[in-house]
Parts: C-alpha cells; structure tokens; sequence
C-alpha cells in the first residue's frame, strides 16, 4: 500500500517544515493552504492520513476533522494545536481525531504520532479484508449435515452471543480459524476489530512486545511506543491461535489480560482493555497442564466454553456437501463451468481417512478442477495418495560439504511436501517444536515460508 499524506496549515513556514520533517519517511506528502482544496483532495487522491492545524480563518481543524470523517471514516486526522487549544484537541480527539500534536514539536516526535496513523490504517485495511473474506466462510463452515457438527453450529451461535472466552480444540485442518471468524461475524463486535495472532510464527524474544506493545526507550531499539496487538483489539476480538505454543511467561500476561482486564506494555503501565478472547489449539492442552508445560488456572480461564471440530473422518455425512461446495468454488475461481463428479471418484473420496482434514479436501479438489480436462471430475483428476499410490517419494538429497543447518532444511522441506504444508503435522514428525518450523521457514526464502 502506498502510505499518502495529506498536510494542511494555511502558514506556509509550517508546511516548509513539515515538508523537511517528513520527507524521508518513505510516504508520498501531499500539501494545501486552504481547507476546502484539501477536502476536494481527500476526495481525489485518497490520503490514508491527514496532519491538518486546528486554527485556521474560513474552516478550522474540527469542521475538517467533520468532513473528512463523513467521508470515509478510516481516513486518520492528526490534529496540530497550539497551547491555548489542548482542551479542543482533546475533544476533537472523542470525536474521531487520531492523535494532536501541540506546538513547538519536534521531528521525534511527529514522527511517531504519523507512522502510529499509518499503523493504525493497516490494520483496519487488514480487519476489512479478514471481514470479508469471512463472509464467505460460512458457507464452506455450514456446509456440514452431520449432527455433531449441527450440534457444534448449535453451541457456537450461542456462545457468540456473549463475551466469554472461548477455547476450540481440533485438529490441524479442521477449520479452527474458520469457526472464531464464524462465531465474530454473528456476535455483537462483528463490526469490531478481529485481530488473530499466530502464537507459534512469534519468536519467543519478540512476543511480549507483540502482544503487550513497549513504551520508548524500554530496550534497545525502542525508539519510539509501539501499541500491542491487545491494545490494536481494543473493543473487539483477538483469535490467539495455537495457544499451546505459547510461552510460560506469556502464559501469566495473558492470564493477567483475562483476570484484571488489564495489558502491560513492555517498560510501561498497566492499560485497560476489553478484548474477548478465542483461543484455538490442536494440542492436548489438559495433558499439557499435567506435564507443567502449560498453566493450569489459564487452561480454566480458556475453557469456559470449549468447542471441539470433530475431524473429517469423524463425519462421513458432512464429505458430500464439502466436495460439492469446493468445485463450485473453485470452479467460478478458475472461470470454469461447474463440474459433476464420476461415480468412482467420489466412491474414492468416501473412502479415504482424509488425514488432512477440511484443508487436504480442498486442496484435492481445487487439484481436480483445475487438471479436468472434460466435465467431470475423474480418479485421474485426484491426488495419486487417495488410492494409496502417492506420488510423494522421500529423496533426500545430500552432499559432502552441507552444513547441518543445510541438512536440518532439506528434511523439513522434503517432510512439509510429503505432508502437503501441513506444518503441524511435519513439526510432530521431525520431532520439533511448531515455533522452530516457522522460525527455521522465517529465515528461508518466500518461496519456502509459502509451501
């Protein structure tokens, strides 16, 4: 996304050094003196943020904040105030304004308050894109007809209806993420943020200032605040996906989250926040607790409403109306007519244990679709493992010279094709950690971390 800066004082001494302030930020600056053009310029060229004075003649800041905000409500307005006009910042602040900046202020400064804007603009272009492709979701979701899974849509409308925490337990490829998108978009913050987090794509050193954010100058580095992910929630949902993965230390932050209400950024002071959280696991969290590996009061804390997908294999009744709605699916995507299935490729398909669950079926048939070469989809179309005759064979290949780190790659690239990306299921294999496989991907290149 290309960052656009909308900034508006009508002394042009300001915009001169606003303009040198501002120019190395790698954002595009665009300027006006007069109040009404830079409305017209909102409207034309589409500035995610607007840094515009409070006083002005003809239209001041508030009257711009108004406009701008009638306009599209996502667009950030920073507000420059001078010290006779903190109390009206402040209220301009409760109507919608970003942030205000009072007069002197230096680089430092104004650097950060505009680069939090920016921040704060991703993830609400985020949160509108997770909304949407949600929206579809259900679909796929309520496809299923078995009663267990009746009974799982049953149990989930209900909970969405209230703030308490839920925990979903499945395993890897059933659609845990699908079910906390399902169960946000029928609650009342649907139209709040949804931020997920991936506890185990974190590295362990980074995750409380991810989570919890750190105050300017609390390590090294820290050169400016930066809010956390629980901060970036506020008002909304967070999905903290494999919750297993989550450090002991994080553990008793996170419990200090759903007990107090409160978050603590890194080097800062407690701050209150209303998240509700869905956490989201294929790993034994009880045994965890047993072993001392995982906290036993926020496993409770968790499980105040515990929601298990059954696997695929587990509802034989759902397999049908799956694969239906996956070559319809992926048919419209590849600009295809829509596909029937021979008699002998769907008898394969009931007969196979999916392992993979919901994600291997519809990699197999987004497979199938694309590879039919006529209006029905064949047992040739299928991935070769459905008839026991996989295609996959282990060629590990080394040479004199590899380091170990060289060596560790080639079995876990070799072990995620076997398994189709399931990264789950390669880290259970290889005897490894979830966290080391994303961290050992983080450092290969994207066409690696995308298998």
């Amino acid at each position: 996304m290309l960052k656009k800066l909308l900034i508006l004082d009508d002394e042009q001494s300001i915009l001169d050094s606003l303009s040198r302030t501002l120019s190395d930020l790698g954002m595009e600056l665009v300027f006006s003196s007069d109040p009404r053009q830079a409305i017209e310029i909102v409207k034309t060229d589409g500035p995610q943020v607007v840094l515009t004075d409070l006083k002005m003649p003809g239209m001041d800041g508030l009257e711009v904040l108004q406009r701008v905000k009638e306009y599209n409500p996502d667009i950030q307005v920073i507000l420059i105030t001078g010290h006779g006009s903190i109390d009206e910042a402040v209220a301009a602040m409760k109507k919608g304004a970003y942030d205000f900046i009072p007069k002197p202020f230096n680089k430092q400064e104004i650097t950060a308050v505009v680069n939090r804007a920016f921040e704060k603009v991703s993830l609400l272009a985020e949160n509108f894109h997770l909304r949407e492709k949600l929206k579809k979701a259900p679909a796929n979701f309520e496809s299923g007809k078995s009663r267990a899974f009746k009974d799982l849509l049953s149990r989930s409308a209900q909970a969405a209806n209230s703030d308490a925490t839920i925990l979903i337990l499945g395993e890897s490829g059933t659609g845990k993420e699908v079910l906390a998108g399902h169960i946000v978009q029928n609650s009342p913050r649907a139209y709040k943020p949804f931020v997920t987090v991936n506890c185990a794509a974190i590295p362990e050193n980074l995750i409380e200032a991810e989570l919890f954010g750190f105050k300017k100058g609390s390590f090294t580095g820290a050169y400016q605040d930066k809010k956390g992910r629980f901060m970036d929630a506020d008002g909304g949902t967070m999905l903290l996906d494999e919750i297993g993965e989550l450090p002991l230390a994080m553990q008793a932050k996170l419990l200090r989250v759903l007990q107090e209400g409160e978050a603590t950024p890194v080097g800062g002071m407690a701050q209150k926040v209303d998240v509700r959280i869905i956490a989201a696991t294929n790993k034994p969290l009880r045994k965890m607790v047993e072993e001392g590996t995982f906290r036993e009061d926020l496993f409770y804390r968790l499980n105040v409403i515990p929601l298990t997908i059954p696997p695929l294999r587990q509802r034989p009744g759902d397999l049908h109306a799956l694969i239906l709605y996956f070559i319809a699916k992926y048919c419209k995507k590849n600009k295809r007519p829509n596909l029937s299935v021979s008699a002998e490729a769907l008898r394969l398909m009931e007969h196979y244990s999916w392992p993979g669950n919901v994600r291997e079926l519809e990699n197999a048939i987004e497979r199938a679709v694309i590879l039919c070469l006529g209006h029905q989809i064949t047992v040739d179309d299928l991935p070769p493992e459905l008839s026991g005759a996989s295609e996959w064979r282990a060629t590990v290949s080394l040479s004199p010279g590899m380091t170990l780190a060289e060596v560790e790659m080639t079995l876990i690239r070799t072990t995620l094709e076997k398994n189709h990306g399931d990264k789950a299921k390669t880290a259970e294999e290889l005897g490894i950690s979830l966290r080391t496989i994303y961290r050992k991907l983080d450092s290969q290149t994207p066409e690696l971390k995308e298998t």
